[in-house]
């Protein structure tokens, strides 16, 4: 336990429910034992959202609870006196505006902040107007940011000016899965999605592209697992069979826990053609069960997956060229057992929970620091 003189933190985040990278994250700094054995923390848990659906839409409830949850940041800060605030800021939508308002409050009451930026839209978001450029640069103004990786940096370095910090995601390691052995021989081999059912995670690029490996006569199964989103499971099931993908494609659900490492320990390649991303943990978890994994040019992703080491990397709603890459891993099973030992050596060297807490930890210590 920390003692009385420990530096003082007031989290601001989104914890789960419901579950996405963010919340995941933002939980797992919670319960570290390093984070809670060196800082006295308090925690405002910014609940908007009840499912995936609700994220990013606006409601009466969600202007109503901006208030509720104001009243206890101001609370907290003048009764904790918060040596420093990590605020896990949404960067677009009406979420950002809610967000901006509180670091309004925040900097009235002369509180350090820390930004842990998870996902991105800021450019985006400033190419709209010049008042929204603006809000971005006193949002960001004397503070500090945590980003995820370098290449995520042109997102916002039109209206953030210091040197963020570099803190790449982890996740818990899962030991007794954690390599090949026992994995059975399948003569067909399976072909694995796992995220929610988004246009914006590339699932339909990727139906596309089983669609082309089928009519070049290949032999594949594939289970796209998930829960449903701006897709459900009949309409991905009415057009896997439109494309005449029943026998090769199954539209699975969602799967958690042991359910979901079995899946993992079904696969032979892991897919994720997403096209809007930052530094997605479903891939870190596929290298851990040593799949290859075909992704995209997005976000942090190179970072993630070498391209033609532990994986190959394409670009974004190209169902062609994912088609050729998957070609090259089905032909290949050599390939494929090689690729997956090699992300699964770079996950342990890189993406391990304990290596992300002791990056955060010393992190947060730097900027304190630096008071």
């Amino acid at each position: 336990m920390p003692d009385k003189e420990s530096p003082r933190l007031l989290f601001i985040v989104q914890l789960p429910p419901p579950l996405h990278g963010a919340s995941l994250i933002n939980s797992y700094i919670l319960n570290s034992n390093l984070i809670r054995s060196n800082f006295n923390i308090e925690t405002v848990n910014l609940h908007f959202a009840e499912s995936i659906q609700e994220l990013g839409k606006f409601s009466i409830k969600k202007v109503f609870r901006t208030f509720i949850y104001c009243f206890e940041i101001v609370k907290k800060v003048i009764k904790h006196k918060p040596d420093l605030v990590y605020f896990n800021l949404t960067p677009k939508g009406f979420a950002f505006y809610r967000d901006a308002f509180y670091v309004f409050i925040l900097k009235l009451l002369r509180r350090k902040i820390v930004f842990h930026l998870q996902s991105k839209g800021i450019k985006e978001n400033i190419r709209e107007s010049i008042i929204k450029k603006q809000l971005y640069k006193f949002v960001f103004k004397n503070t500090s940011i945590i980003c995820m990786s370098p290449r995520l940096t042109d997102d916002f370095n039109e209206v953030y000016k210091s040197n963020p910090f570099f803190v790449p995601n982890g996740i818990e390691v899962q030991p007794r899965r954690s390599n090949m052995e026992g994995k059975p021989d399948k003569p067909v081999p399976m072909i694995m999605y796992l995220s929610h059912y988004l246009r914006s995670k590339g699932i339909l690029v990727l139906i596309e592209a089983l669609s082309l490996l089928k009519n070049r006569g290949y032999q594949f199964n594939a289970r796209l697992i998930g829960p449903p989103a701006d897709l459900t499971i009949r309409e991905l099931e009415e057009i896997a069979d439109d494309k005449n993908l029943k026998d090769f494609v199954q539209i699975v659900g969602p799967k958690y826990g042991e359910d979901k490492f079995r899946e993992f320990l079904m696969a032979d390649i892991f897919v994720f053609p997403t096209y809007y991303e930052a530094f997605p943990l479903v891939i870190m978890e596929a290298m851990q069960f040593s799949l290859p994994v075909v992704s995209t040019f997005e976000g942090g992703i190179p970072d993630i997956v070498v391209d033609n080491e532990t994986g190959f990397l394409v670009e974004t709603q190209n169902p062609q060229m994912l088609a050729d890459k998957l070609e090259i891993l089905l032909n290949d099973k050599e390939l494929r057992l090689r690729m997956g030992k090699e992300g699964y050596s770079r996950f342990l060297d890189n993406y391990t929970i304990d290596k992300f807490e002791t990056s955060i930890f010393n992190t947060i210590q730097t900027i304190l620091n630096a008071s």
